[in-house]
């Protein structure tokens, strides 16, 4: 299979904050449109989410996001630091 057509199977994942109060209709709304998205929270403290789709489905989830920033408060952030790499350790 040609590099291009692999392209089109990696995911592409974006990462927002929201408030908690929000979580579960953002779910239950990503979850309607069957296939478009997955929906996992990164972490429960700051209710950091991340919204996983393939390259293919990009702009559909796009256009809901945008959608859904009418109803709700949702900041696209940077992806969180893996674990043990940053900060650096201070020994």
């Amino acid at each position: 299979m040609p590099i291009e057509e692999r392209r089109a199977f990696v995911p592409c994942r974006r990462y927002f904050r929201l408030d908690r109060r929000d979580l579960a209709y953002l779910k239950f709304v990503v979850e309607a449109y069957e296939g478009l998205a997955t929906l996992s929270t990164v972490t429960r403290e700051e209710t950091l989410v991340s919204l996983t789709t393939l390259p293919s489905l990009a702009a559909d989830l796009d256009g809901l996001i945008e959608a859904l920033r009418g109803e709700i408060a949702m900041t696209e952030t940077e992806p969180p630091p893996l674990p043990g790499l940053w900060p650096p350790s201070r020994g």
